[in-house]
């Protein structure tokens, strides 16, 4: 059955397995893996399809109708000028920047993330290196960790086989990035890997090694917190899904990193992910966000409306970092106009990101362009594409197929979705990731991509954003399905500058060219048809949103 899984033979099983994107690796580990992905989401699934399916609703109707036109503003958050801004360039560039700032930081690093990657030596070391010898020199350390995955990492170790150490071959898609790349340029002041960060651990012991280290640190300048919570009305687990490091945040000069990876990009995303570095009045809120959250998990936590700790400042003041970049990295805009807007899911729905978002692209009359790693497109967000086509508007959505995407729990909901979609707007540009043997043949395959080469999966786009006319951007941890509004907490940057959406949209197009075809009909996302699970245990969708669609 094993062979089956790796070949795509054995017509029995879901393309779940059949089609496995894993199959170098350990077998079992990556089936819990998945297994224990679909256990996260169960409950509030549960609990959504319960709420959403009552007498005389028809699947998410119900849902769909608080997201019409009417409904979806764009003026929900608060902007601020003036604001200098850095898309970070791939994995070792995220690490040398991080490793710099946590060097340069006076008072605090905060660091939010929901996963952690005891395989990957990148979070080794900032784990047990870097953030040790921070706080060991005075700066107060925070750590928020997700508990739900936490959990699924000491569960997912009885299925880890023991791994040699990776060897430095290992690159990324670019051909210059490996496991170890970002210790040749580590900035003076960071301490060096040592040999015990040099070593793989499963998820129990890594989880283990982080709190010895943390407790080690004298005077608690190094704690770690582990989200849990519930929703208030019906009790099921809610997801910290914001990822996020703060320096010296509750200072003028605070800086902030915000965007999709955990910690830091994956050898697997490379240069596919997006994050951003962000100064002044907004890296303050992405640091009040974390300070939120951090404080619920108070043993007697205060239980008020979030107030804003940071000291107003005047919108057309320019802030003078203390913490400046790398001598040779610049700002791609310092006099960027950006929001951020925190996304607090509830049984109620409320998803003010998507809201936002919606109403941004009733705007539109050039262009849109989105790109998601993980993602189902809900009605309302269709309608809304659709409309924008009618006045002209050229959009483009870029997704992860199975042969990319290391999750299956949504890859039903997602090509469903898709199909909705491309019935009701057929004139937006659904591009998927695919296999080179079949990008090599597909009509609408760039010429750019049909290299002939061994057949290869490509990368796992991680990335998500949006960018609307050319000039203004969402980007942050906000993943654009249904289950945002009821599971995981997200924040996301509200973006006005050409430079930053041209340097996205070129980003998109690279991606696109290089790794993916265009559906051409909606019938290709059939469940079965080749890209739509036909459904197991590992792909169960999330509510009711697109039941026999």
């Amino acid at each position: 059955q094993e062979s089956q899984f790796q070949n795509g033979s054995g017509d029995q099983f879901c393309s779940c397995f059949r089609q496995w994107g894993h199959s170098t690796g350990n077998v079992m580990n990556s089936i819990a893996n998945q297994s224990l992905e679909q256990a996260m989401v169960r409950e509030s699934s549960a609990c959504v399809t319960s709420r959403l399916l009552q007498e005389g609703c028809l699947r998410g109707s119900t849902w769909d109708n608080r997201y019409t036109a009417e409904d979806c503003q764009h003026n929900l958050a608060k902007y601020y000028e003036s604001t200098s801004l850095r898309i970070i360039q791939g994995r070792d560039d995220y690490i040398h920047s991080f490793a710099w700032m946590t060097s340069q930081a006076q008072q605090s690093v905060d660091l939010s993330t929901c996963y952690t990657f005891p395989h990957d030596p990148a979070q080794r070391y900032v784990f047990l290196d870097l953030l040790t010898h921070t706080a060991m020199r005075g700066v107060q350390v925070r750590v928020n960790i997700d508990l739900m995955t936490v959990e699924s990492t000491m569960i997912k170790s009885a299925f880890h086989a023991q791994h040699k150490i990776p060897k430095k071959t290992t690159v990324s898609r670019d051909g210059k990035t490996t496991q170890f790349s970002f210790l040749d340029c580590l900035p003076l002041g960071c301490p060096p890997m040592s040999e015990r960060s040099k070593m793989p651990f499963n998820g129990l012991d890594f989880l283990t090694e982080i709190m010895q280290r943390a407790l080690a640190v004298p005077d608690g300048k190094y704690q770690v917190r582990f989200w849990c919570a519930r929703d208030v009305q019906d009790g099921y687990r809610i997801k910290n899904h914001s990822k996020c490091a703060v320096f010296d945040g509750k200072t003028e000069s605070a800086v902030a990193f915000i965007g999709g990876s955990n910690v830091a990009p994956t050898i697997e995303c490379g240069d596919a992910d997006c994050d951003m570095i962000v100064t002044g009045p907004v890296a303050s809120e992405v640091g009040g966000t974390f300070d939120h959250l951090w404080d619920c998990l108070e043993t007697e936590p205060n239980i008020k409306e979030f107030e804003k700790k940071v000291a107003p400042h005047e919108e057309e003041k320019k802030m003078e970092s203390a913490i400046n970049l790398l001598p040779r990295q610049s700002w791609l805009d310092a006099n960027a106009t950006v929001a951020l807007l925190r996304s607090d899911p509830s049984s109620s729905g409320e998803d003010v990101i998507l809201r936002h978002i919606l109403g941004v692209i009733a705007t539109a009359q050039e262009s849109v362009h989105m790109i998601m790693g993980h993602c189902n497109f809900p009605k309302p967000l269709a309608i809304a594409l659709g409309e924008a086509c009618k006045r002209g508007v050229k959009v483009k959505l870029l997704v992860n197929s199975l042969y990319s995407s290391d999750l299956r729990v949504n890859q039903r909901d997602m090509f469903l979705s898709l199909r909705q979609l491309l019935h009701i707007a057929p004139d937006v540009e659904v591009w998927t990731t695919a296999l080179s043997s079949i990008r090599q043949k597909h009509p609408t395959t760039d010429p750019a991509g049909r290299i002939a080469t061994a057949d290869s999966s490509p990368p796992f786009l991680h990335a998500k954003f949006t960018v609307v006319d050319r000039k203004w951007s969402a980007a942050g941890s906000w993943n654009v399905w249904t289950r945002a509004a009821y599971h995981e907490i997200e924040h996301e940057l509200f973006i006005e500058s050409t430079f930053v959406a041209e340097a996205l949209i070129a980003k998109f197009e690279k991606d696109r060219k290089s790794t993916s075809i265009r559906l051409l009909h909606a019938d290709e996302c059939l469940p079965g048809a080749g890209w739509c699970p036909s459904g197991c245990q590992l792909c169960q969708q999330y509510g009711p949103f697109f039941l026999n669609i």
